[in-house]
C-alpha cells in the first residue's frame, strides 16, 4: 500500500508525508495536531502581545493612541539605568503557564515556541539601537543547582542565535543570594538586589548591552543590573524580557 502511494508522489513529498504521519505536529501547549510548528493559531492568538502604545522604557500602557514610543511620566520622573524595554505579551493566561512549566517543570517542548518570540523581538531591534553584547540576567549558583536549568541563559542563546551577536555569561553574575523577588514588595525589591551583581569591566566597557530575563515585573532586577554594567563601564543599557507583568 504505502509502495503504491509512494509511486505517485516525489520522494521528497513522501519523506514529508512519512515524517507527519511517525511526527505529528502537535502544539505544545494543548496538543492538538495543526500544520505548523510551534504554537496552534488557537493558543498563539489568546495571548495578550505588547500593544502599539506603551512607554518605550518600562512598557506601561499609555492613555494616548499618539504617544507610541515616548517615556510615561514616572520614567521622566524617577529615570531609570536601562533605556528600553521590548517584550513579546503580559505575564497572563497562556504565556505565564507556559513561562512557568519550561522554568520549573521540565517542559522544554516550548523552548522552539520562546526562540521564535525572542527572534520576532530581535527583528523588531533599530540598527542603530543594535547592541555589541547580549548578557543574560545571572541566577546564583545554589539557584541553578536546585532548579538544574537557567532560563536567562537559555532566553540569551536564542538572541544570539537570531542576531548573530556573542553572548556572555561572565560579563555579569551574582555576588550573593537573594531573596526570591516574588516575595517582596516594590521598595523591598530594590533593598533586595542592592549590590547584588558584579559585572566584567573587561568585557563590557564601551559597549551596547542588551540584557535579556524571562519576566519583567516591577522592573528593580533590570534596573539593578543595568546599574552595576553602567558603573562598569558600559555605554547604554536596553532589555528584553518575554512576558512583562500586568501591574
Amino acid at each position: 500500500m504505502i509502495s503504491r502511494f509512494l509511486h505517485f508522489i516525489s520522494p521528497f513529498s513522501a519523506f514529508q508525508s512519512l515524517q507527519n504521519i511517525l511526527y505529528e505536529r502537535r502544539c505544545p501547549a494543548c496538543q492538538t495536531i495543526h500544520s505548523e510548528h510551534g504554537l496552534c493559531s488557537s493558543c498563539r492568538s489568546s495571548i495578550k502581545t505588547r500593544p502599539e502604545n506603551i512607554c518605550i522604557i518600562c512598557g506601561n500602557e499609555l492613555n494616548s493612541p499618539d504617544a507610541e514610543l515616548l517615556p510615561c511620566i514616572t520614567c521622566q520622573t524617577l529615570p531609570r539605568n536601562f533605556s528600553r524595554l521590548y517584550f513579546y505579551g503580559f505575564h497572563e493566561g497562556l504565556l505565564r503557564n507556559m513561562l512557568l512549566g519550561w522554568k520549573f517543570n521540565g517542559q522544554y517542548g516550548y523552548n522552539a515556541v520562546f526562540k521564535q518570540f525572542v527572534a520576532d523581538l530581535c527583528s523588531e531591534i533599530p540598527a542603530e539601537h543594535m547592541p555589541d553584547l547580549i548578557v543574560p540576567v545571572p541566577l546564583h549558583s545554589s539557584r541553578i543547582r536546585g532548579r538544574g536549568f537557567n532560563q536567562s541563559m537559555h532566553l540569551a542563546k536564542f538572541a544570539a542565535a537570531a542576531t548573530g551577536i556573542k553572548f556572555s555569561a561572565k560579563a555579569l553574575h551574582r555576588a550573593r543570594r537573594t531573596t526570591p523577588q516574588t516575595r517582596l514588595s516594590g521598595a523591598q525589591r530594590r533593598t533586595n538586589l542592592h549590590s547584588a551583581f558584579v559585572a566584567g569591566s573587561t568585557l563590557i566597557k564601551g559597549k551596547n548591552i542588551l540584557l535579556i530575563d524571562d519576566v519583567y515585573t516591577t522592573g528593580s532586577t533590570a534596573d539593578e543590573c543595568a546599574r552595576t554594567l553602567l558603573e562598569s563601564g558600559a555605554r547604554q543599557v536596553e532589555v528584553m524580557t518575554i512576558s512583562r507583568a500586568l501591574l
